[in-house]
C-alpha cells in the first residue's frame, strides 16, 4: 500500500467513525449536521486524496460517475465521491435522510427551496425558494432529511465533490421529487444512481 493510500484511508476512516458514533447516540439536529460538515469539509481540504487518477471523471456517455467511499453497515451513513459533466438542473428533491455535499473541484448550483409547513409526505406541495449556493472547492452545504433542493452544473469542467448521506442511496426509499409546476410531490423508492464500489477506501 502507498503513504497515499494509507492517508486516504485514515481520513475517510475517522469522518465515518465521528459520524457512526454520533448518530448512535444522538437525534440528528443541525448543531450536530454542522459538526459533520466541519469533518467532511476538512476531509475536502486534502484534495490530493482524491485525484482523478484515482477517482476518473465520467465519459460523455456516462455524463456521471459515482464512487462509493465508504458505507456503514446496517443501512447506515455512506460517503461517495460524484463527478458529474456539465448538464442542466436535476429534478427538486429531498433526501429522506441528511445529506452534505462538500466541493473539491468545478462549481455546482443549489437551489434550496421551503415547503408549507402544513404540507409533508407526497401530495400537495407548495414550494418556494428560500435561498441559493455556488458550491465550488472547500465550500459545503448540509441538508436535513426534508431539505429540499435541487443542482445545476452548467460550467465548463467536470464537478468533483464529496458527498455524505445518512443512508447509503440504494436505502433512501423516503426520497420525494417535486413538480414545481404542478404543485406536487411524489415518492421516489429506487433512486437509480449507478454507484461504482471498485474503489472504495473502507
Amino acid at each position: 500500500m502507498t503513504e497515499l493510500h494509507d492517508r486516504r484511508l485514515t481520513a475517510v476512516r475517522a469522518v465515518m467513525a465521528q459520524v457512526a458514533s454520533e448518530t448512535a447516540l444522538h437525534a440528528l439536529n443541525r448543531d450536530r449536521l454542522d459538526r459533520f460538515k466541519s469533518a467532511l469539509l476538512e476531509l475536502a481540504g486534502q484534495p490530493e486524496l482524491f485525484s482523478e487518477g484515482d477517482y476518473p471523471s465520467p465519459t460523455k456517455s456516462q455524463v456521471a460517475k459515482t464512487y462509493l467511499l465508504a458505507e456503514s453497515a446496517n443501512q447506515g451513513p455512506a460517503l461517495y465521491l460524484i463527478s458529474i459533466l456539465p448538464l442542466g438542473p436535476s429534478p427538486i428533491h429531498d433526501h429522506g435522510t441528511f445529506a452534505i455535499i462538500a466541493g473539491l473541484e468545478g462549481y455546482e448550483h443549489n437551489t434550496l427551496y421551503a415547503r408549507s409547513n402544513s404540507e409533508t409526505g407526497p401530495g400537495k406541495a407548495t414550494l418556494r425558494i428560500c435561498d441559493e449556493q455556488i458550491l465550488g472547492p472547500c465550500d459545503a452545504l448540509a441538508l436535513m432529511p426534508q431539505d429540499i433542493h435541487h443542482i445545476d452544473n452548467q460550467h465548463t469542467l467536470p464537478t468533483r465533490h464529496l458527498h455524505l448521506y445518512g443512508t447509503a442511496f440504494e436505502h433512501q426509499t423516503g426520497r420525494l421529487e417535486f413538480d414545481l409546476a404542478a404543485g406536487l410531490a411524489k415518492r421516489i423508492t429506487t433512486p437509480k444512481v449507478p454507484v461504482d464500489r471498485s474503489r472504495q477506501v473502507t
